[in-house]
């Protein structure tokens, strides 16, 4: 029979991962050549160190811990987060977090036209990354780091591609910004 990690370790590892390095998290987007099949996207390389074809990385908004809603009421789903076909409850209090048995955590980052210079309006995109330990500039902290900053930072400045997803092709407009969420599960 197979062994368990505990609901305890999870939450452990959930904590720690949201108590370090914050500041330098950023999500990278990239992937503008079509999949083979672009509505099903293939699953990530788990060895993958880079976002392919990089377009820009925007620093992330926010975190929240998470937990999936089984069967959610019509409140639920007002108030949670639909992501990947599951709806989630999210709370910035880890208080509630750790006493509701949350083990996830939900990564907002917003797409603006006019906040977000590093990533152009127009372009279609397809795998997001989550790199933490960033070394930026507060420039870039704030306006986003351009696929040209990144190719001039050394590989130490990168830190650590943490998280990669690929998905169906998401196009930027000139008129609207995208919130993008990626989920952690610990």
């Amino acid at each position: 029979m197979p062994g368990v990690v505990t609901l305890k370790s999870r939450q452990r590892r959930m904590m720690d991962w949201m108590d370090t390095g914050l500041a330098y998290r950023f999500v990278g987007i990239g992937k503008q050549t079509a999949w083979p099949d672009d509505a099903n996207p293939p699953i990530p390389d788990e060895t993958q160190e880079e976002v392919t074809e990089l377009i820009g990385l925007q620093r992330v908004d926010s975190y929240k811990f998470a937990k999936v809603i089984p069967n959610p009421t019509t409140l639920q789903k007002r108030t949670g987060v639909y992501y990947k076909g599951l709806y989630y409850s999210v709370t910035q209090d880890s208080n509630i977090a750790l006493a509701e048995g949350y083990t996830s955590v939900m990564v907002q980052v917003t797409f603006d036209r006019d906040t977000v210079e590093a990533i152009p309006v127009g372009v279609t995109f397809r795998q997001l990354g989550l790199y933490i330990d960033v070394n930026a500039t507060a420039d870039e902290i704030k306006y986003g780091i351009t696929r040209e900053q990144w190719l001039n930072k050394s590989q130490e400045d990168r830190g650590t591609l943490e998280l990669i997803d690929n998905r169906s092709p998401i196009t930027r407009a000139n008129d609207q910004q995208e919130q993008v969420y990626i989920l952690i599960d610990f």
